[in-house]
């Protein structure tokens, strides 16, 4: 069982047919899951699953609603990132992390509908543990070289 930080492979061809609203405000609403390290994420990951998923007090199943910072360009690079997440107050341990679409706006590739579709898998490389604390995903800064989700 492992964990690695990839952007899922099925989110890539999800893109080119609009399943992924990233607009500010209106768009889709994607959350934030947390996992332990018996999950099995990485890039074949295609949508959120309850498998491996931490459980703790002040934790909910399936994480919590990030909020998006919008779509931007700069140069030949588009790209859209989240503002920093907390869970507050929660105790858990959590390897790693899964992006995803909580209300995708479109059907998939093939024209089937999708349920809660995966965008990126966060490896923290170590367990981090939060006792009756906040647990913080802190997101890179929204720039075109740094940002959590880049296209070049």
């Amino acid at each position: 069982m492992a964990i690695t930080q990839a952007m899922c492979s099925s989110f890539k061809g999800e893109l080119m047919v609009g399943v992924h609203d990233f607009r500010a405000g209106t768009g889709d609403t994607f959350k934030l899951a947390l996992y332990t390290s018996s999950a099995t994420l990485g890039a074949s990951t295609t949508a959120y699953t309850a498998t491996g998923e931490v459980v703790g007090t002040n934790y909910t199943a399936q994480g919590n609603a990030l909020t998006n910072a919008g779509v931007s360009v700069s140069g030949t690079v588009g790209f859209t990132d989240f503002n920093d997440l907390t869970f507050s107050n929660v105790t858990v341990t959590a390897r790693g992390a899964l992006i995803f679409n909580n209300t995708p706006s479109a059907n998939g590739i093939a024209g089937t509908a999708l349920t809660r579709p995966a965008v990126a898998v966060l490896d923290f490389g170590a367990d981090k543990t939060s006792t009756d604390g906040d647990f913080t995903i802190i997101f890179p800064t929204a720039d075109s070289t740094n940002a959590i989700i880049r296209i070049a």
